[in-house]
């Protein structure tokens, strides 16, 4: 059975200028005195005549031509019917106007129409103003690893190493004999939406790097590519299309808390008292165990790493700060009651106690350690869940409420209370909070009027324990004791998908990013719902 006391609820440079397009057809052939005879003649006949006379007489005029002069004229007077005003004019132009073609369109109609047409429709400099202008971002450095290695298995090694190397690198030598040894996971191919997979275990032995090729060259970013990634990316979310991983025996006990960042690198928290650092794989299936960290004398129930600093509550009633670099901890904050969750930046800490009080300390901007605390009272059950952005904190309590706090003042500056049971869960980015309460519902709130903007009734059959969400991708997403995972629309508030059988148990805690979910249960599994399978470059998108 669960713990309830032990869970606390109550820029590119655009191409040079192209020259204008030569004539389509030579001109007839010029004569001098023919020319200064025309201009007047036909004026004359323009003033003389109406467009159709103009037009019989030009008949008349061209039937009486021998058939090589008429078979030039035609040709002149196709080219002046048929003006490429695309390859006419000079890129920077042209490539202006296709902007605001759909991109369907450009890869697709306009690069059919002519060569020129086409050499200006496959610009990766217009592909590339495609891409950003939608608040896509792709990580470039990682490029290089494309553009130097031929085989597909060579990449994938390499972006290994490379991400075992950025989540790993903080520990030095001697502290890494202290950690618990690294083993690696792998499920085979994987494991369709909705099945099982096993864990395996075995030593884990990074991957030699691969040579790259010789004389390889320097290969840009085909953002064409990267368009369409992105944009089948986005696709799978909409429709479900996935795979799904799991690890059934990731920790000793029920995971209560875990951390996905850019850089692979996972980080849960344990009843078993443990944090364990995991690194996860290009291709999703794989899952690297690199750390085992030891310091709480209680459930692991809350953490969050930035850079090589990493927070964790636990219900022995402490915070404890680590080091990555040397995996000790920095700092202990005690507190009279279990800590349910915690959040720092770069001038906060705060944490939500068992006990009602919000607890904030300041953030020394030189050592980087926490000093000068203070409380925040306000509410009267336990505080669930906090959130800061910049000076502000929000907080969700088992009484109901949300509050959101000015740290700078030291002040409540909003309260809502629209749930009819106690809150939860939430996410924060500055504008909106999505909360997950026991009244089963999702609500979607907009700090600056304090209004409700949209409630998502019966989002799950059980408690709502975790929530978070992107508005850039339009998502949320949410986990519940009911043990499903479900993907909702930020802006209507539709559900999109409903996971099942992704865990055995209760959901407690996810995260996502822009090709996976990441989760973990009371059931000690963790599971990964992957959505760039079989994109190459997935990975690369931000």
């Amino acid at each position: 059975m669960v713990d309830a006391a032990d869970e606390g609820l109550g820029d590119c440079t655009p191409p040079h200028t192209a020259q204008c397009a030569p004539p389509l057809v030579p001109p007839l052939a010029a004569d001098a005195r023919d020319d200064q005879a025309a201009a007047p003649l036909a004026g004359a006949l323009r003033a003389a005549m109406t467009a159709q006379g103009c037009a019989r007489l030009a008949v008349a005029l061209l039937a009486a031509l021998p058939a090589d002069v008429l078979r030039q004229a035609l040709r002149t007077l196709d080219g002046l019917l048929r003006r490429d005003f695309v390859g006419a004019l000079p890129a920077e132009i042209a490539l202006r106007i296709l902007e605001f073609l759909p991109p369907t369109d450009i890869a697709g109609a306009v690069a059919l129409v002519s060569r020129r047409w086409r050499a200006v429709a496959t610009q990766p400099w217009l592909w590339r103003r495609l891409f950003r202008t939608r608040g896509w971002l792709l990580d470039e450095d990682r490029w290089a690893l494309y553009a130097a290695f031929s085989a597909p298995a060579d990449i994938g090694r390499a972006l290994l190493r490379q991400d075992m190397a950025r989540a790993a690198r903080a520990f030095t030598p001697a502290s890494a004999g202290t950690l618990a040894p690294a083993v690696a996971v792998q499920l085979g191919s994987g494991a369709r939406l909705g099945s099982d997979a096993q864990l395996g275990s075995g030593a884990l032995s990074p991957p030699a790097t691969p040579e790259p090729r010789r004389g390889a060259a320097w290969r840009p970013v085909d953002w064409r590519a990267m368009y369409a990634e992105y944009h089948q990316l986005l696709a799978n979310w909409r429709d479900a299309q996935s795979r799904v991983y799991r690890w059934e025996t990731a920790h000793a006990e029920s995971i209560y808390c875990l951390q996905l960042d850019q850089h692979n690198r996972l980080l849960t928290g344990s009843r078993d008292h443990t944090v364990r650092l995991w690194h996860v794989a290009e291709a999703g299936s794989q899952l690297a165990h690199l750390a085992t960290l030891h310091g709480h004398s209680g459930s692991v129930l809350t953490l969050q790493a930035a850079g090589p600093t990493l927070a964790t509550g636990s219900s022995d009633a402490t915070v404890c700060v680590w080091d990555l670099r040397t995996a000790a901890v920095a700092q202990r904050l005690a507190h009279p009651d279990s800590v349910l969750s915690l959040r720092f930046n770069d001038r906060w800490l705060a944490t939500a106690c068992k006990d009602c009080v919000l607890r904030v300390w300041r953030r020394d901007r030189a050592t980087g350690a926490f000093e000068d605390p203070f409380a925040l009272t306000g509410h009267t059950v336990a505080v669930n869940a906090v959130h800061l952005h910049g000076d502000m904190l929000v907080s969700a309590s088992g009484d109901r409420t949300i509050k959101a706090w000015d740290l700078a003042t030291r002040s409540c500056v909003l309260t809502l209370d629209d749930h009819v049971r106690g809150v939860a869960c939430l996410d924060f980015d500055g504008r909106y909070i999505v909360s997950g309460s026991s009244d089963h519902t999702i609500r979607v709130w907009d700090v600056r009027s304090g209004a409700c903007e949209r409630t998502i009734a019966s989002a799950h059959a059980d408690l709502v324990r975790t929530v978070m969400f992107d508005r850039r991708m339009d998502v949320i997403v949410s986990g519940s004791y009911d043990e499903t995972i479900r993907v909702w629309s930020f802006s209507t508030g539709a559900l999109l998908h409903k996971f099942r059988n992704v865990h055995t148990s209760r959901v407690f805690k996810l995260a996502f990013d822009r090709t996976r979910i990441v989760s973990c249960s009371h059931d000690r599994s963790v599971a990964i719902i992957d959505f760039g399978a079989g994109l190459p470059h997935a990975r690369l998108l931000r």
